[in-house]
């Protein structure tokens, strides 16, 4: 049973009015601005950097719920070894498609092609990327 109380005019009056307590009226322009902003697209990833190398990349939780970073923009799926091809689902979720059909593009992890670590031994196209990443040598002058 709820409690009922009884009040003075006075009393009810301060009690149900209460202009201090009153909610701000939101700003227009912020709500308009808050309604036209663009969300982030989930598959984008966290942007990332390489703290071995600098390398830019973004973090994508996988299926188990480990993170890795995946190097941006596709690459042929023909060229990359099974078990080293990484798809982005709606969600941001990073699915490694195993031995998937290779007429398609897929991502990779920057993990495996990082030039501070060593180099792959996965094929010549992911030797060949980590080749391209690794810094230029300036050998001075050789006179």
């Amino acid at each position: 049973m709820p409690l009922r109380t009884v009040a003075c005019d006075s009393c009810w009056d301060n009690a149900v009015n209460f202009p201090e307590h009153e909610p701000e009226r939101p700003s227009v322009k912020t709500v308009v601005e808050q309604l036209v902003d663009p969300v982030a697209d989930p598959r984008d990833g966290t942007p990332a950097t390489c703290r071995d190398c600098g390398a830019p990349g973004s973090w994508h939780r996988t299926e188990n719920g480990r993170w890795l970073i995946l190097e941006p923009g596709p690459y042929p799926m023909s060229k990359i070894p099974p078990g080293k091809r990484w798809r982005v689902a709606g969600d941001g979720t990073a699915v490694n498609l195993r031995s998937g059909n290779p007429t398609d593009e897929c991502r990779i992890t920057h993990f495996d092609i990082c030039p501070a670590k060593p180099a792959p031994i996965d094929g010549p196209f992911m030797l060949a990327l980590w080749r391209q990443r690794r810094p230029k040598v300036d050998l001075g002058d050789t006179d």
